[in-house]
C-alpha cells in the first residue's frame, strides 16, 4: 500500500494533462470534419435544386418563346379578319411579331377563291430573305417583303392546305425542302359547311434556328436565373453541343429535361416516319461548371484542418500582440501620468516663485535697485518658462484635434528663426550664452502656418540653450540648396547616447541622464517632429555623447521670390547676446 501510495504521489500531472489536450484536439477535428462533410452534402443538394429549378426555367422560357408565335400570329386570325385586312395591315400585324419572335421566317395566307383553287401571299423578311425566295427584296426599307403565288412557298406548305380527314384547325409539318430542314405550322379556318376556307400560317428554318435561336435565348435565362457559375446547354440527339451559356463544361450534369422542338402549341400528333429529322427532340442541361460554393464544400475536410492550425496560430499570435498592447497601453498611461504630474509640478514651481516674488516685492522687503532687478529677472524667467510650458500644451492639443485648422502662407524662415531667437533674449544672458546665426543672404521662403513653425523653433532653441547652452554658444545655420530650406541648430552639451537617440521624439520621452536634471515635460522635440511633418518636412538629430547635438530640419522652399536681403550673420549675433 505504501509504494503505491508512493507511486501515485510521484506520477506528474503533465501526462494526463497531454492526453486530454490531444483527445480534445482529436475529438475537435472529428467532429470538424463530420460539420464539413454535412455542409459538402448539404450544399450539394442546394446546387442539384438550383440547377434544377434552371433547367426548368429553361425549359419554360423554351416552351413559352416556341409557341407564342402562334398565340400572337396565327389564333387570332378568322375569316372576318382576312375579308376585312388588306395585304398591308396583314404586313405590319406580321412586321411586328417578326421582330419579336426571330424563328419566323415567312408568313403566309391561303384563301379559296374557286373550288380547285385559291389565292396564295406569302411575307418574308426583308433582312433574311428565305433561301427558296427567287426574288430580290424590297427598295424600300420595310422590314416586310410581299410575293404573291410564289411556287416554291406553295410546295413548301403544300402539306398544310389540303383537305384533312379529321378537320382539325391546327396542322404541322416538318421536312426538308431544296436542301434546308423547315417545320411548317398552320392555322386552318373553316366555313360554315366545314369546308377549308383559309390557311394561315408560318415557316421555321430550322437550320437557321439551330445555328442562331437559341445562343441569345439560352443567356437571357442564365442572367433571370441569377447564377453565372452553372453552365446552362442545349444539344441534341446525339449529344452535340448546340448552344450553350456560362463557364467551361466540367462533365458533371446536375438537371435534364427533353423538349420537342415544336413550334407550335394546339399539335399533338406528331408524324413519326423521320423522328431524328422532322421532329428533333433536344436537351436542356445544367452543368455544374465552376460553382464555388460546391467546389469550396468538396475541398473543407482537408482545408479546415489547415484553418484549426491557422485559427490557432492566429490566437497564439492575438494573445502575442494583446499582451504586448496592453503593456504598451500600461507603460503610455504610467508616461501619461508622469507627463500629469511634471506639468503640475511645472507649473506650480513657477507660479509659486512668481507669487512669492511679487509679494516679496509688494511688501517693501528688498529695497536696493540690485535686489529689485534681481527679482525682476527672477519674475521675466519663471514666466518665461510658464509660457513655454502653456505653449506647449495647447500645441499638442491642437495637434492632437484633427478639426483644428491651419493657415498657411509664404512666411520668412530666417525672420521667423530669428523671432524665436529673440525671445530667448534675456535667457541667454542669464546663462551667459550666445546664440549665432549664420544665415544665407536673401529671403528663405516656405509655406507654413506661422504659428506651427514659432512652436516648433521655439522648442528646438529650448532645449539647444537647457542642454548645451551652459557649455557654450549655440550656433543656428539657415540655408537653401537643391529646392529645400534647411535649418541646423547645434549646441556643445553632453549630447544623447546612441541607444536613445531612436526614442527622443516619442511622447513623454526625456534623456535618461538629464531627466531629473532639467524641467520639461518631455513633449518638445514629439511637438517639432509633427510640425515638421505637418509642413511637409522632414526633422533629425545628430548626436555625438559628450561633443553636442545638432537638430537638422528641412522644409520644401516657396515657389515664390522676393528682393534680396543684406543681412549677414555678424548682425545676428550682436541682436541676440
Amino acid at each position: 500500500m505504501k509504494r503505491g501510495s508512493l507511486r501515485i504521489r510521484a506520477m506528474s500531472p503533465a501526462p494526463l494533462f497531454a492526453a486530454l489536450l490531444v483527445v480534445g484536439t482529436i475529438s475537435t477535428l472529428w467532429f470538424a470534419y463530420r460539420a464539413t462533410q454535412a455542409w459538402q452534402r448539404s450544399t450539394e443538394d442546394s446546387v442539384r435544386a438550383r440547377g434544377g429549378e434552371l433547367v426548368a426555367l429553361l425549359a419554360l422560357a423554351l416552351r413559352q418563346d416556341m409557341r407564342a408565335g402562334e398565340a400572337y400570329l396565327l389564333q387570332p386570325i378568322n375569316l372576318s379578319l382576312l375579308e376585312e385586312s388588306s395585304p398591308y395591315d396583314i404586313a405590319d400585324r406580321c412586321a411586328g411579331v417578326f421582330a419579336r419572335f426571330p424563328y419566323i421566317e415567312s408568313f403566309y395566307i391561303w384563301r379559296r377563291v374557286a373550288p380547285t383553287s385559291g389565292d396564295f401571299v406569302v411575307y418574308n423578311r426583308s433582312e433574311r430573305l428565305p433561301p427558296w425566295d427567287e426574288g430580290s427584296g424590297s427598295a424600300d426599307r420595310y422590314p416586310i417583303v410581299i410575293r404573291s403565288h410564289p411556287s416554291n412557298a406553295l410546295t413548301l406548305v403544300a402539306g398544310t392546305v389540303s383537305e384533312s380527314a379529321d378537320d382539325s384547325q391546327f396542322a404541322a409539318v416538318a421536312g426538308r425542302f431544296k436542301g434546308t430542314a423547315y417545320q411548317v405550322v398552320a392555322h386552318r379556318i373553316y366555313d360554315d359547311r366545314h369546308r377549308l376556307a383559309a390557311v394561315v400560317g408560318f415557316t421555321v428554318n430550322m437550320d437557321w434556328v439551330r445555328a442562331n435561336y437559341f445562343s441569345n435565348l439560352i443567356e437571357q435565362v442564365q442572367r433571370l436565373g441569377g447564377d453565372a457559375s452553372m453552365r446552362l446547354e442545349i444539344v441534341d440527339a446525339d449529344d452535340h453541343v448546340v448552344a450553350h451559356a456560362g463557364p467551361a463544361a466540367s462533365g458533371r450534369i446536375l438537371a435534364t429535361r427533353l423538349f420537342p422542338l415544336l413550334f407550335s402549341e394546339n399539335v399533338r400528333a406528331l408524324s413519326t416516319r423521320d423522328p431524328g429529322d422532322e421532329w428533333p427532340v433536344y436537351v436542356a442541361r445544367v452543368d455544374i461548371g465552376r460553382d464555388a460554393a460546391l467546389t469550396a464544400a468538396r475541398r473543407s475536410a482537408i482545408r479546415t484542418l489547415g484553418f484549426l492550425a491557422v485559427g490557432t496560430t492566429a490566437a497564439l499570435a492575438a494573445l502575442f500582440v494583446t499582451l504586448r498592447a496592453s503593456r504598451a497601453a500600461a507603460t503610455l498611461a504610467l508616461r501619461q501620468a508622469e507627463f500629469v504630474s511634471a506639468v503640475s509640478h511645472e507649473m506650480k514651481t513657477p507660479l509659486s516663485l512668481i507669487t512669492l516674488t511679487g509679494d516679496s516685492l509688494a511688501n517693501g522687503r528688498c529695497s536696493s535697485p540690485a535686489d529689485i532687478r534681481e527679482y525682476g529677472r527672477l519674475l521675466a524667467a519663471e514666466s518665461r518658462q510658464l509660457g513655454l510650458l502653456i505653449d506647449n500644451v495647447l500645441c499638442y492639443a491642437r495637434l492632437s484635434d484633427a478639426a483644428d485648422s491651419y493657415r498657411f502662407e509664404t512666411v520668412d524662415l530666417s525672420e521667423l528663426v530669428c523671432e524665436s531667437i529673440d525671445r530667448f533674449r534675456l535667457q541667454c544672458e542669464a546663462i551667459g550664452c550666445s546664440v549665432t546665426v549664420e544665415a544665407t543672404r536673401g529671403l528663405v521662403l516656405v509655406n507654413g502656418d506661422r504659428r506651427m513653425l514659432r512652436d516648433l523653433f521655439d522648442n528646438l532653441i529650448d532645449n539647444a540653450l537647457k542642454y548645451g547652452g551652459e557649455a557654450g554658444d549655440v550656433v543656428v545655420r539657415i540655408s537653401a540648396l537643391a529646392e529645400r530650406a534647411i535649418v541646423e541648430i547645434s549646441d556643445v552639451g553632453p549630447g544623447i547616447p546612441a541607444d536613445e537617440l531612436a526614442l527622443v521624439f516619442e511622447k513623454f520621452r526625456r534623456g535618461s541622464r538629464t531627466e531629473h536634471k532639467y524641467r520639461g515635460s518631455g513633449l518638445g522635440l514629439t511637438i517639432a517632429k509633427r510640425l515638421a511633418d505637418l509642413h511637409k518636412g522632414h526633422i533629425v538629430l545628430q548626436s555625438i555623447e559628450g561633443s553636442g547635438t545638432t537638430a537638422r530640419v528641412e522644409f520644401p522652399l516657396a515657389h515664390e521670390r522676393h528682393g534680396q536681403s543684406e543681412t549677414n550673420s555678424s548682425e545676428w549675433r550682436t541682436a541676440v547676446r
